[in-house]
């Protein structure tokens, strides 16, 4: 049996089981006051403060050992590499700092701290231990990795007196996903196209206090407001917990219909010069540049329009010219900053996703383009829509059901 004596002589110390001596357990200084320690400490050795001195401390020709225990509940005890104490030591040399190594830190676990002080060699049988603190380590993601179910809009459409009615607007978010704890938060990500985010969040819900029940998420209406002119809104969420850890998928995707209110129309619409050469105003497979490469259009300067302001495009496709089935997937929203020297001509966008936001329209199709103004973060104004027909059809096409369309290579068929 080991013996426990390196301070038995402090009698007003606390005593562990069977009344030998406790030293005051170890403080592990990234924990958080619960235990968890965040997930952004996991990839490097863990500091463990040695808060106080105990009763005997290394002296010359007395070196002592301190060996820190790793006991995750469940499995068996581990031990990092004993650590050979200064010496000597003086109740100055406290908290003394010490290290666990990074590779303890690679599973999720509940683990019980303490550590030994041995007398002479690391095995010694003469060594005190010191209290316990409990630590939570949690390597894993709210959600475990599965595709999480869209969120849910309250009602849809979402229209203006809705969104004067209720100017914090109750998002669902489906709450039955595994690992559900309190603490965790909801990244909500919205935009007016349909496809996976890239930036920052748009709104992180506080911590929940619970981890059962209905899960709702408060968004200002004014977060619906500020995509004026869009049919759509589009929802995404992500899942993050108390430690940090952020499920690796987007959800997927929820989708409502927004009628917003608008700025008046105070800009001149904006142009689509590739369709000026066609007697009809249509762009077509005679196109130059061709469509497949790029769709421009075009800004004209306005008195009202100074330098630095922000210039907001918004391009909408339609199954049938000018407005009829739009396809919410064929929505495109670009920006520029306004050089009052650079742009005393006006200034041309270009569409360069074809693949997604050109190609789709085929045969009596639509696009519609408008845009808004904004100065200091304000939307001071917008322009009224211009509409431009899209037709593919190759002139010398078979007539339908089997119509040949214009693409990359020219007269057709498309790849």
């Amino acid at each position: 049996m080991s013996t426990r004596n390196a301070g038995k002589s402090n009698t007003n110390a606390p005593q562990g089981p069977g009344g030998t001596l406790a030293i005051t357990a170890p403080n592990v200084i990234d924990a958080l006051p619960d235990g968890l320690v965040p997930a952004q400490f996991y990839f490097s050795d863990l500091r463990v403060e040695i808060p106080s001195p105990w009763a005997f401390l290394p002296t010359p020709g007395r070196n002592q050992y301190l060996v820190l225990e790793w006991n995750v509940r469940g499995a068996r005890p581990a031990e990092a590499p004993p650590i050979l104490l200064p010496n000597p030591m003086t109740p100055a040399d406290f908290p003394f700092l010490v290290h666990i190594p990074q590779a303890f830190m690679l599973n999720s676990a509940i683990v019980d701290l303490r550590f030994r002080i041995h007398n002479g060699t690391p095995d010694s049988p003469s060594f005190d231990e010191s209290e316990v603190v409990t630590i939570r380590i949690d390597r894993d993601a709210p959600g475990g990795g599965a595709l999480l179910p869209p969120a849910i809009f309250p009602i849809d459409p979402l229209t203006e007196a809705y969104l004067i009615a209720n100017p914090l607007v109750p998002m669902e978010i489906p709450g039955g996903y595994l690992g559900r704890e309190v603490g965790d938060q909801v990244l909500m990500y919205f935009s007016d196209m349909n496809i996976l985010p890239t930036g920052a969040p748009t709104l992180v819900s506080p911590p929940l206090a619970s981890a059962t029940g209905r899960l709702f998420v408060e968004v200002p209406s004014d977060v619906f407001r500020s995509f004026p002119g869009a049919l759509w809104i589009f929802c995404f969420y992500r899942l993050k917990d108390q430690a940090g850890n952020v499920n690796p998928l987007f959800s997927q995707v929820a989708r409502a219909r927004l009628q917003a209110d608008l700025p008046p129309a105070r800009y001149p619409r904006p142009t689509f010069p590739q369709s000026e050469s066609h007697p009809n105003r249509y762009m077509t497979c005679s196109t130059q540049p061709p469509i497949w490469f790029g769709v421009e259009v075009f800004i004209a300067p306005h008195a009202d329009i100074h330098d630095g302001d922000l210039i907001t495009l918004r391009f909408q496709g339609y199954g049938l010219y000018p407005d009829v089935n739009p396809d919410p997937n064929i929505v495109e929203t670009l920006t520029h900053y306004w050089n009052g020297v650079a742009d005393a001509t006006g200034y041309a966008f270009w569409i360069l996703d074809v693949e997604r936001l050109i190609r789709p329209l085929k045969n009596n199709a639509g696009g519609e383009a408008s845009y808004t103004v904004s100065r200091g973060g304000v939307i001071i104004g917008r322009s009224s829509s211009r509409y431009v027909p899209f037709d593919r059809v190759v002139p010398t096409s078979p007539p339908p059901p089997n119509p040949i369309y214009c693409w990359t290579d020219g007269n057709g068929p498309e790849p």
